[in-house]
């Protein structure tokens, strides 16, 4: 199957909130924001996990329980989602994601909060975007909301994640900076239950008070950095993964940007380091990928084209105030 995002009878397993239809055109869209409950349902996650030991033939030809090791089984289908995982591996439940995201931010259950959350590599992976309350704006113009992003897997691929994730309005772009001020991102192997760690994750939201200050003096600085198109090409084509055949064409695609893109100014970025940072994530975000899963997989870090996005923002960002 193409699509990372899990089709079950024709329907993508996914809802995104605020009007905004997702770039891969599936999945349900709805008005405004969601509470837990009809995030659950719309998004079709509404279904819980277990582990059940994993079996083998032995000599004599009968199936056998493995008595360390374990597979994840989806109970509404009986779909297996993983293997070889520990008696300790602890499964946390979509259900418990939102649930999570509620109780750290003080949020009611009954509350509508929820902007996307969908349903990745047949179950096995999750992910869930909760807005927050505290938007700000760059320059008088552009606007930026934050959000904090949820991903888990029910496969022991990867830990539970809940980080800050700023998106730039006028685009639907998110941006994000390499900030020693302000880290953002929390995350916890599963082996303790969720509820036991609300305390230590709550720091992740005055992370993100931080963040919002660091991100508006990073901006301020990034403004006072004069760029030029031979500086601002330099540097693409330096960071640019080298390819024979990807290289030069990735690199006057990023210059095209910089150079029509009327969004990337907004703000005040014309001609000066933050119109450039702000040229490559509308770059990485809506370029045209080979598939609209690759655009989709490397905004939310996981699958094809993971990481696309993430190693080249930080390199041009400290190339930026290098320039300085």
């Amino acid at each position: 199957m193409a699509h990372e995002l899990e089709i079950v009878d024709g329907q993508a397993k996914m809802f995104s909130g605020e009007g905004l239809t997702p770039w891969h055109g599936m999945g349900n869209v709805i008005e405004g924001l969601a509470t837990a409950e009809e995030a659950l349902e719309l998004s079709g996650l509404d279904w819980d996990v277990e582990l059940r030991p994993t079996a083998f033939m032995g000599a004599d030809g009968q199936w056998k329980a493995h008595g360390d090791r374990f597979s994840a089984v989806r109970l509404s289908d009986e779909k297996y989602l993983g293997n070889d995982l520990s008696k300790g591996y602890h499964i946390y439940q979509n259900r418990e994601s939102f649930d999570f995201l509620n109780a750290i931010t003080d949020t009611g259950s009954g509350e509508a909060a929820f902007s996307t959350a969908g349903s990745l590599f047949g179950g096995s992976r999750t992910f869930i975007t909760l807005k927050l309350n505290d938007a700000f704006t760059v320059g008088d113009q552009d606007a930026h909301d934050l959000y904090l992003m949820c991903t888990n897997s029910h496969d022991g691929s990867a830990a539970f994640t809940v980080s800050i994730t700023p998106i730039r309005a006028v685009c639907n772009n998110t941006v994000t900076l390499g900030l020693r001020e302000a880290k953002t991102k929390w995350t916890v192997k599963h082996k303790k239950a969720l509820k036991d760690r609300v305390q230590d994750a709550r720091h992740i939201l005055e992370l993100g008070f931080k963040y919002e200050d660091a991100f508006e003096k990073e901006v301020a600085k990034l403004m006072e950095i004069e760029v030029t198109k031979d500086k601002f090409f330099g540097i693409v084509d330096k960071i640019v993964p080298a390819s024979k055949r990807q290289h030069d064409l990735t690199v006057d695609e990023i210059m095209a940007v910089w150079e029509n893109e009327p969004t990337v100014n907004m703000g005040g970025g014309e001609g000066n380091a933050w119109g450039a940072f702000n040229a490559l994530t509308y770059y990485t975000d809506h370029k045209e990928y080979r598939t609209t899963e690759s655009r989709f997989n490397s905004i939310i870090g996981t699958g094809t084209q993971q990481g696309f996005a993430e190693a080249l923002r930080p390199k041009m960002h400290k190339a930026l105030l290098a320039l300085a």
